[in-house]
């Protein structure tokens, strides 16, 4: 049974080794149409991490590779979460949901921007600990100052001149 088993394993060793790059190449057409939304996930956990560095450095905290780890559990859990989604929308509810609505991978977007959100709330904490207003104050200031700028273009006579 022990032999068996051994060379039952050997083969099956083989067989993903001889067929690794088809493998790879289902996997990658399989996930197309959701790369997107992996990428723009990974680089708001990114933008988390280098904001929360900046932070720690500001106020004096230190950066251990403990909470530097977590950066690369929670890359996974997220990745993972959006490919758990992206079946159960592509092969359980895609019948179901493209008859109400018109947008594609619905329940897997919503996974998505719930997650990004998280990110983007964790950065506007970490900048409001720092200068003590966040990404929302920012942003009112950017649109008053874009008012005020184009209320004096509107101002402007160029007959004066």
């Amino acid at each position: 049974m022990k032999l068996y088993l051994k060379e039952y394993v050997y083969h099956l060793q083989e067989v993903i080794e001889s067929h690794w790059i088809k493998l790879m190449s289902v996997l990658v057409v399989l996930f197309a149409p959701i790369q997107g939304i992996m990428i723009t996930i990974g680089l708001a956990i990114l933008a988390d991490t280098v904001v929360g560095i900046w932070k720690s450095r500001k106020l004096d905290q230190q950066i251990s590779s403990r909470r530097l780890s977590r950066v690369i559990s929670k890359m996974l859990i997220y990745q993972i979460t959006i490919i758990l989604f992206f079946m159960i929308d592509k092969f359980i509810l895609h019948d179901i949901t493209a008859n109400i609505f018109t947008i594609e991978w619905l329940l897997t977007k919503v996974i998505a921007l719930t997650l990004v959100s998280i990110e983007v709330f964790s950065i506007d904490e970490n900048i409001r600990q720092v200068r003590g207003s966040g990404l929302t104050e920012a942003f009112k200031r950017l649109i008053r100052k874009s008012k005020e700028i184009k209320s004096d273009i509107d101002d402007f006579d160029i007959n004066k001149f």
